[in-house]
């Protein structure tokens, strides 16, 4: 059988296919083919399980609304903020009336003009350098204001954002706490000024601050030094103990405890080390002399503590614990003050250090684990230990 020219048979192939090809573009509905779109080459996004970014989303209604204003107040204080170019629009205006008035008084021989200076052209150029300099400054000066307000606003936006998606403990949800009536947060010595009001809790807010400063810098009971103490020598002393079994099973010289030294080798490459193992003579004293080191340590603690001023671990919880209890609720108030002036249409920055817990109006409340529940019977039954 003669071989067929590749050019025929290539023709027979397509002519052979050609009826059904297009009978499937005919019925493409049929088929279930579609013919691709541009839409088909964009990029594929794919969208699993995600950290949410919306703070708002994860807050009941009252918390929410509160975390929509703090956005929108710190949105708005940015944007009030003059930008660079248009401080500097003003600089470059008043660098351009000083250069034109250096160049209509200077000598005709340097390129200038040689204007006196009380000449009215001259003096028309001061009044507008006057009026660009006044406001250049006031340009300035509102600038680095509305900066510091912005920034603390952005700080306060930062911190509710990033305790509300990653701060919040898994086990606890959040409960809306009311703030409190105006009439009860007012007192005669403010005058009915909430500004006032809210400078009242500031202060005790600070005054909080260095109650807790206080407890924290407290010193010790001698007690609990003394026993940190015996405990050091102690485990020093148990270290330092010579080995004798060596000795006793096989007449052998005892052994004394070793430790090993790290030091820097100077006259070598930088950064080489030297280890050397030697007899632990810190050790062996505390071994050989325990009661008298101990006996001394005790002395000299007794000599500089104070105990009437001193706290223990226990004290020291319950103390931060109220004292913080103390400024959450002042928080709160100061929190409150502040928004029903915002409701009364006046401004007060919050603190960028304020809690989200009270800003928000929320408080946390633990909420017991679900039982575990098995997937299957199979695997309810499966003991991991006993392999049944």
């Amino acid at each position: 059988m003669a071989k067929q020219p590749d050019k025929d048979w290539r023709r027979s192939v397509i002519e052979m296919m050609s009826p059904t090809m297009e009978a499937n573009a005919g019925t493409g509905a049929a088929t279930g083919f579609q013919p691709a779109t541009p839409s088909d080459f964009g990029p594929i996004i794919f969208r699993g399980n995600r950290t949410p970014d919306d703070a708002a989303a994860l807050l009941p209604d009252a918390a929410a609304t509160k975390a929509i204003a703090i956005e929108q107040r710190a949105a708005d204080l940015f944007a009030a903020v003059p930008t660079f170019e248009e401080v500097q629009e003003v600089r470059l205006e008043v660098i351009g009336y000083k250069n034109r008035i250096s160049d209509l008084t200077r000598h005709r021989s340097e390129g200038g003009f040689e204007q006196d200076p009380s000449a009215p052209q001259v003096l028309s150029e001061k009044r507008k350098l006057e009026r660009a300099e006044k406001e250049l400054a006031r340009r300035t000066e509102l600038k680095e204001v509305r900066t510091v307000r912005s920034t603390a606003a952005g700080q306060l936006r930062q911190s509710v954002n990033d305790w509300v998606l990653r701060g919040v403990p898994g086990d606890c949800t959040l409960d809306v706490v009311e703030d409190q009536p105006l009439s009860e947060l007012l007192t005669k010595a403010d005058g009915g000024r909430i500004e006032t009001a809210v400078e009242r809790f500031r202060l005790k807010l600070r005054e909080g601050a260095a109650d807790l400063h206080r407890v924290r810098s407290s010193p010790w009971p001698s007690s609990v030094t003394k026993a940190a103490a015996k405990g050091l020598i102690d485990r020093l002393a148990d270290q330092g103990q010579p080995n004798l079994d060596a000795a006793i099973e096989h007449g052998m010289d005892f052994v004394f405890a070793t430790t090993r030294l790290q030091s820097l080798v100077y006259n070598a490459q930088p950064g080489a080390v030297a280890y050397a193992e030697v007899p632990d003579v810190l050790a062996l004293m505390c071994w050989v002399l325990r009661d008298q080191l101990l006996a001394k340590i005790n002395a000299g603690f007794d000599e500089i503590a104070d105990d009437k001023q001193a706290l223990d671990q226990r004290q020291r919880e319950e103390a931060e614990a109220q004292i913080g209890a103390d400024m959450l609720a002042a928080e709160r108030a100061e929190c409150a003050l502040i928004w029903h002036a915002a409701a009364k249409g006046e401004v007060i920055d919050f603190r960028p250090t304020t809690s989200p817990q009270a800003v928000l109006g929320v408080a946390l409340r633990t909420v017991p684990r679900a039982p575990s529940v098995p997937s299957s019977p199979e695997i309810a039954g499966y003991n991991l230990i006993g392999g049944r």
